[in-house]
């Protein structure tokens, strides 16, 4: 799921901005004949969507983790997909495996170690998920690649597959008639993945056409940063909602404006390689939202574009993190995606303090509680047991017919 500067803690080399030749030739492909977004219904309330799992307690995207977030009452389980070299689809955020699995500890993969340059960015040296055979990758156990977070469950869960998280959702369902679980998978780094011969949209639609699930009413939400990937799902045939995530390198605390100053948060790839120099600031606008309204339902901005936050320190200077700034007041951005006809799933939701603007305080249901009076659609979540007693507090203190309209129904 969504990519953050600020917000994750990911070791990463960056250098010049350089296309794959190969990539940009794709990019540059057919844009035109995308069928546009289908009908689609959900719950009245929030979506509380289980981030990566339950990565607050649990290493990142493991089922035990999974099966956590359902048993928290968490409506959706969001994963991140990348491709094994045989073709199996992993639940993994980064296209490499250090920082969450011990691959380092295996001397039969040692000779793996290698540095790539994944949509424009020198990334490694490091292990790449796309040289591991899916039973390799299972030899593999996770750990929680955040040093502040729990490290209790490290090294005793394999990678889980997309279809294993199909499975489980289907099980959870199963287990509990009337209950919705929404899988919401994300195709990560789609262009690079689709030059090294590892597509992922075509088995992404395989797995849902298997499930049954490739419907209008299906419990699936597909995410991606690059539309270029959502259109080709549309153009292979994918019935289910849509997502166009809204991605921003970095906010101005001095000014409370996003700034796009990164290679790999700035602009879609497939952008960046056909040569637009446009940023994800250009989906934000009226313009934009009627174009994202083409091929998918909803979008998924990074939280900070609808309460941006700003403030300074007592010498009066810019301060340099979330947590000393204040937010200001809304944007437009979630009215105008309502009239464009679209819902909004805002990322990503944590409670430690660092990610709480300083008038929430040390307190995440005061945040929480300010994007559900926005009318927010759904959030995306590390901790799924507070996002639902959130969820619960703040339905509590409204009117039963002003609960049940709550939000936009995706």
């Amino acid at each position: 799921m969504p990519r953050q500067s600020l917000r994750d803690c990911r070791p990463i080399i960056r250098t010049r901005v350089a296309a794959l030749a190969a990539v940009a030739a794709l990019a540059l492909s057919a844009c035109a004949g995308v069928p546009g977004p289908r009908p689609s219904a959900g719950p009245p309330t929030p979506l509380v969507i289980a981030h990566r799992g339950l990565p607050g307690l649990y290493p990142e995207e493991i089922l035990p983790g999974y099966e956590a977030a359902i048993a928290a009452g968490a409506d959706a389980l969001e994963l991140d997909l990348q491709s094994s070299s045989d073709g199996v689809l992993f639940a993994c955020h980064n296209v490499f495996l250090s920082d969450t699995t011990d691959v380092a500890n295996h001397p039969e993969f040692a000779g793996r170690r290698t540095s790539r340059e994944v949509d424009g960015v020198l990334t490694g040296p490091d292990w790449f998920i796309s040289d591991f055979t899916a039973a390799e990758l299972k030899t593999l156990r996770v750990r929680q690649p955040l040093d502040f977070r729990s490290h209790q469950y490290d090294g005793r869960y394999p990678m889980a597959t997309f279809a294993e998280i199909v499975a489980l959702a289907k099980q959870a369902m199963a287990a509990e008639p009337g209950r919705t679980v929404y899988v919401y998978p994300e195709t990560k780094n789609p262009l690079y993945q689709r030059a090294l011969g590892r597509p992922l949209e075509e088995r992404l639609l395989a797995i849902l056409q298997a499930a049954g699930w490739n419907r209008p009413d299906a419990p699936v939400f597909v995410q991606s940063f690059d539309p270029e990937s959502l259109k080709r799902l549309r153009r292979l045939g994918l019935q289910t909602k849509a997502v166009q995530l809204i991605d921003g390198s970095e906010l101005d605390f001095g000014s409370g404006t996003m700034r796009y100053t990164t290679p790999d948060t700035a602009r879609p790839f497939s952008w960046h390689a056909a040569g637009d120099r446009r940023t994800f600031a250009a989906m934000l606008t009226p313009a934009g939202l009627a174009e994202i309204r083409s091929y998918a339902d909803g979008i998924g901005p990074w939280k900070l574009h609808l309460l941006p936050a700003a403030g300074r320190d007592r010498e009066g200077r810019a301060v340099t993190a979330l947590s000393a700034a204040s937010s200001l007041p809304p944007t437009s951005l979630l009215t105008d995606a309502h009239r464009a006809g679209l819902f909004v799933h805002a990322y990503t939701f944590r409670d430690e303090p660092q990610y709480l603007s300083r008038n929430f305080g040390d307190d995440p249901y005061a945040e929480y509680e300010a994007y559900f009076r926005l009318g927010i659609d759904g959030v995306f979540t590390d901790f799924a047991t507070t996002a639902v007693a959130a969820r619960e507090r703040w339905l509590a203190t409204r009117p039963r017919s002003a609960a049940a309209a709550a939000g936009h129904a995706p």
